[in-house]
């Protein structure tokens, strides 16, 4: 079996690849510096157009049976290749509308039921003004096809509004440069969902049915815990929805991913639970950050062995073995400055249920806000079979575990 993995390798992709017996090469993004470990099975192309992409894959050592991605950017690419070699794959239009914001939302609004905010494309100030206009505050701005919050913003009013959009117009051509250099930086205005937040993932297969996990993540975000800043403070499983909540939820979720004609593809998606019932924020043709870490741990679920079974056209396996708490928090500074730690580290360290931390900057380095384009300074994952020490471990974090900085004025 010969597997290309598109755009850039994932460490756990690959183990399991190794672990299956078969054969893969990296199709490498040409715009990526840092050489990873897997440079002996690197072909490199140009992703910036289909014919770019189908010209690197004439240096291919064979052809595949199938392509895998899980970064966002190369979802396209992938579906382009799949479609040339005539390989399970997701169909390209539904790898464009699965990339772009405002193509998803258009197909969302056409479902059967409600599961989406209005929205409009933000082309100019003069959009955003008329859309505010005629739907209630608070609004979202956000980039069309970023990921991990980046660039996006809440306002309460309209002065709040302008200010974001221009600062946001100001930022976006670096931050596309940095994060997404083969796409065309977009901007979509949205009602905002006032709700809690959640997601699941889900694996579609060869007939476009979604296999829909039944563990359902809670997230709360930067809003939440008192940052001025919209981000992923902290994915929780097991959910705290109720029996009701989680049947309307999961089936929100099916819709959104046939509204979007998926198919052969993992999905995230990302949920906010109103007064008037599931609403889908977004959906993306792969599984959602950590959760390879947090479904094996939490749940038993190797989700990176389903994601290669529906690329290459199989039924998944998604029945949970165990239920057990899991959370990944992401911290963020409250104050833009200089890195000068993280308060309570050595504490940190010695929790019982502390699964893993990863500390981003080096000391002195700046750091912002995602909504300005920045990346998370730290990462926490707390794992325990027992739910009292779990409970009692996070409790420590979320009351003493944060981000420290030091401003130069």
């Amino acid at each position: 079996m010969n597997i290309l993995i598109v755009g850039r390798e994932f460490t756990g992709l690959i183990d399991h690849i190794k672990s299956i017996g078969a054969n893969y090469c990296i199709l490498r993004d040409k715009k990526l510096t840092k050489v990873g470990k897997e440079k002996d099975k690197y072909v490199y192309a140009d992703f910036s157009s289909r014919e770019t992409i189908l010209a690197a894959l004439e240096s291919l050592p064979w052809q595949p049976d199938a392509c895998a991605t899980i970064y966002e950017n190369y979802v396209l690419p992938a579906a382009i290749i799949c479609e040339y070699y005539g390989l399970p794959g997701m169909p390209v239009a539904s790898a464009e509308a699965c990339t772009d914001k405002y193509l998803m939302r258009s197909l969302f609004a056409k479902a059967p039921e409600p599961i989406s905010p209005d929205f409009a494309e933000a082309t100019s100030l003069e959009v955003v003004k008329d859309f505010a206009a005629k739907h209630d505050f608070p609004l979202i701005l956000k980039p069309a096809n970023l990921a991990k919050s980046l660039l996006v913003t809440k306002s309460s009013n309209l002065p709040e509004l302008i200010e974001n959009y221009q600062r946001t117009v100001e930022h976006i051509n670096a931050v596309y440069a940095q994060y997404a250099p083969d796409r065309q930086p977009k901007i979509v205005i949205e009602e905002f969902l006032e709700g809690t937040v959640h997601s699941v993932d889900a694996f579609v297969d060869n007939d476009g049915t979604p296999h829909v996990m039944k563990e359902i993540v809670d997230y709360q975000t930067g809003y939440d815990v008192g940052y001025d800043d919209n981000f992923h403070y902290s994915r929780i499983m097991p959910s705290k929805l109720s029996d009701e909540e989680q049947a309307k939820f999961l089936h929100c979720a099916e819709l959104g991913c046939r509204a979007l004609g998926m198919k052969n593809s993992p999905a995230h998606i990302e949920i906010i639970m109103t007064a008037k019932g599931p609403r889908i924020v977004e959906i993306g043709a792969r599984n959602g950050g950590y959760r390879e870490r947090m479904y094996r741990l939490a749940c038993g679920i190797n989700t990176t062995e389903n994601a290669l079974k529906v690329w290459l056209g199989q039924q998944p396996e998604i029945v949970a073995q165990k239920h057990e708490p899991i959370a990944v928090l992401e911290l963020f500074p409250k104050v833009p400055g200089n890195f000068a730690g993280i308060a309570h580290q050595k504490e940190l360290e010695q929790l019982q249920s502390l699964e893993y931390l990863s500390v981003k900057p080096a000391p002195g380095a700046y750091i912002g806000k995602s909504s300005d384009g920045y990346k998370m300074a730290a990462v926490v994952i707390l794992h325990h079979s027992d739910v009292a020490q779990f409970n009692q471990d996070l409790d420590f974090v979320n009351r003493n575990v944060h981000v420290i900085t030091e401003t130069t004025d």
